[in-house]
């Protein structure tokens, strides 16, 4: 049985891959409005989807667990109840700056990674030309509904937790 976070980077993967009409594979590394390629063979497809499957899980961990770390930070600084407003003011502005520095510092980084290294798996494939480039389409039609169902539930959880513990208080 395969985990939902790997059924969400493998939408993540299949969205970087099109077919144009005559049924070639086309890998889109840096996004639909840059440069595609075309993959002829089946090993150069299996090596560019675990490349980008690895990049997009550490990604998807870096910034799950930055949250989780907010969240884990703002439940001990609950547990000292500490009556210093500086304290309480510092903490509270202190630890979401750092973690989202933190955040933004090591995506920067896998990004600046991800840059460098797409050029040494496309050096071997074939460009797409601008005229098939317009008429590429993708492979699966994305979920887009579900997206928005998880979304949206995920949103009111938390509005539900934030004023559950505000009015716990």
């Amino acid at each position: 049985m395969i985990s939902l976070f790997s059924r969400l980077i493998d939408l993540g993967v299949e969205s970087q891959f099109r077919k144009d009409p005559s049924g070639r594979l086309a890998f889109l590394p840096l996004g639909a409005r840059n440069k595609a390629y075309f993959v002829d063979s089946k090993s150069e497809e299996e090596k560019i989807r675990a490349f980008v499957k690895m990049y997009r899980s550490a990604s998807a961990m870096i910034s799950w667990m930055t949250s989780g770390i907010l969240v884990l930070g703002l439940m001990l600084h609950d547990y000292a109840r500490s009556n210093s407003r500086e304290y309480s003011l510092a903490f509270a502005v202190g630890v979401p700056v750092f973690l989202w520095l933190l955040l933004i510092a090591f995506m920067l980084m896998l990004w600046g990674l991800y840059k460098r290294t797409v050029p040494s798996f496309t050096a071997s494939l074939t460009e797409v030309g601008p005229d098939v480039k317009a008429q590429l389409r993708a492979i699966s039609p994305r979920p887009r509904r579900v997206v928005l169902v998880f979304v949206a539930a995920g949103l009111f959880l938390m509005a539900v937790a934030i004023f559950a513990a505000v009015s716990y208080k």
